[in-house]
C-alpha cells in the first residue's frame, strides 16, 4: 500500500493507492494517563471524557514554534509527539510500501521536523519522503498525457489565511533535459473571519474574482486547479468559479494534495524522476553553484550544488580550503532557466591577520535558508596539530 499525507495547520489528509476516499484526521494527539494508551485525531478528542486523558490539539503550532507539552509527569518535545502521531497513523494501514508527506507551505522548520519525526518511526529510510506540496503537484500533472501540460498549469490554493496562486511550467533544454518549475505567482491575504454573512460573501466574491482576473490575464493555461478550504462550499465563491470555469478546464478537489502525494510516492518508488528530469520547486533550488578554491596542492573548481537539489538538505554541503594570501572566495552560479551566470564574493574572516608565511585552513559550509537564499559560513580550523584556530567564524547571506 502507498500512502500520501497532506498536512496543514489543522488536519492531516490521508490518501492511499487502494481507496478513492480520503481520511481527514485532526492533527491532534492524546494519552490516557491510566492505561498509557495514545490516541490521535478524532479518537483523541472523543476519548477526552474525564481528567485521566490529556489531549494536545494544536500540534502543528507547537511543532512550528519549537514548543513542548507536558503529559502526566513527562514533558514531550513537539517533534517526539509528532513522531508518535505519525506512527499511530501509519499503523492504521497494512503492508505500507511507501509514505510521502507534503506540507501546504514551505516552512523549513515544519519540513525538517516532520522529516525527523517520520524518520523516527519508519525503519527503512528509502520508503518515505517529506516535501512541500509543489512536488506532488508535479506528479499529478505528469500522470496525464503531454498535451495536458504543453501550456502552463495554474493552481489556486485557498486556505483559512490566504489565497495563493501558483504556476507550473515545463521547459525542455537543448540537451533534452526537462525542467519542471513551480513558480509562486500571486498571494492575497483576506480577513476571512470578517467576511461572513451575505454581505461578506459578496465582498469575498468580488475580491476573489478580481484576483483571478488579474492573476491569469494574458496566460493561455491548459488547466486550472482549485484546492483548499475555501472551495468546500463553492456557492460562496460563485463569481470566482464562474469566471475561472469560463476560461478553461477546471479541476476542483479539496483533497487534491493528499491524492497527489500518493502519485509522488508512486513516482519515487518507480524511479519516474530520472536524470533527464530536473524538478525545481519551492523545495528545491534552481541554481547550479560552484567555486574556485584550493582544497589541495592544486587549485580545484568545486561543483557544489546542482539544480534540483533539495535546499533544506544543503546544510550537508561543506568543504575545507587552504588559504595563503587570499582575501575572499569567489562563487559562480547559473540560473538555469534564465541561462544567466552570476557571481558573488565572500570575505575570508580576519584575512588581514592571517598567520604570515604559514598555511591557513578554513571550513566552508553552505545552508539554504529559503529556496534561493544561501548562507555561507567560513570557520578558521587552524592547520592540523601545528596551528590552532585563531579567528572566529563568519557568515553571510546571499540572495541568488
Amino acid at each position: 500500500m502507498i500512502i500520501g499525507i497532506s498536512i496543514d495547520e489543522n488536519y492531516a489528509y490521508v490518501s492511499t493507492n487502494l481507496d478513492e476516499n480520503v481520511m481527514q484526521i485532526p492533527f491532534a494527539i492524546g494519552k490516557n494517563l491510566v492505561s498509557n494508551n495514545w490516541f490521535i485525531g478524532d479518537e483523541a478528542k472523543n476519548e477526552n471524557i474525564d481528567s485521566t486523558d490529556i489531549v494536545i490539539d494544536k500540534l502543528y503550532y507547537i511543532l512550528e514554534n519549537d514548543g513542548n507539552a507536558r503529559i502526566g509527569d513527562k514533558s514531550y518535545e513537539a517533534e517526539e509527539l509528532t513522531s508518535i502521531f505519525l506512527k499511530h497513523l501509519i499503523l492504521k494501514f497494512p503492508n505500507v510500501e511507501y509514505v510521502t508527506i507534503v506540507v501546504r507551505n514551505c516552512n523549513i522548520k515544519i519540513l525538517e521536523k516532520l522529516h525527523n519525526a517520520l524518520m523516527a518511526c519508519i525503519e527503512d529510510k528509502n520508503k518515505c519522503k517529506v516535501t512541500t506540496f509543489s512536488e506532488a503537484f508535479i506528479s499529478y500533472i505528469k500522470s496525464h498525457t503531454s498535451e495536458y501540460y504543453d501550456n502552463p498549469i495554474a493552481l489556486f490554493n485557498f486556505t483559512e489565511k490566504a489565497l495563493n496562486y501558483y504556476e507550473l511550467i515545463r521547459y525542455k533544454s537543448a540537451d533534452n533535459l526537462e525542467y519542471w518549475k513551480v513558480n509562486t505567482k500571486e498571494h492575497l491575504s483576506l480577513p476571512l473571519d470578517l467576511l461572513t454573512g451575505d454581505t461578506g460573501k459578496r465582498v469575498c466574491d468580488n475580491l476573489l474574482c478580481e484576483f483571478a482576473k488579474h492573476s491569469i490575464q494574458e496566460v493561455a493555461y491548459n488547466n486550472i486547479i482549485l484546492s483548499g478550504l475555501g472551495f468546500v462550499e463553492a456557492s460562496s465563491y460563485r463569481e470566482f468559479m464562474t469566471y475561472v470555469c469560463g476560461i478553461t478546464e477546471v479541476n476542483t478537489d479539496i483533497n487534491f494534495f493528499a491524492k497527489a502525494a500518493v502519485m509522488l510516492s508512486r513516482d519515487l518508488m518507480e524511479g519516474n524522476f530520472s536524470e533527464d528530469i530536473v524538478l525545481m520547486t519551492d523545495a528545491r533550488t534552481d541554481v547550479a553553484l560552484r567555486v574556485n578554491v584550493r582544497v589541495s596542492a592544486t587549485e580545484d573548481k568545486l561543483e557544489l550544488v546542482k539544480p534540483g537539489s533539495e535546499w533544506f538538505d544543503i546544510d550537508e554541503y561543506s568543504f575545507n580550503i587552504i588559504v595563503d594570501n587570499e582575501k575572499e572566495l569567489r562563487f559562480e552560479y547559473l540560473k538555469v532557466i534564465e541561462g544567466i551566470i552570476k557571481e558573488f564574493v565572500v570575505d575570508i574572516p580576519g584575512s588581514d591577520k592571517l598567520r604570515d608565511d604559514k598555511t591557513n585552513e578554513y571550513e566552508v559550509s553552505l545552508k539554504f535558508l529559503q529556496q534561493n537564499l544561501l548562507q555561507v559560513t567560513l570557520t578558521d580550523i587552524g592547520f592540523g596539530e601545528f596551528y590552532e584556530s585563531q579567528i572566529k567564524s563568519s557568515s553571510r547571506e546571499i540572495e541568488l
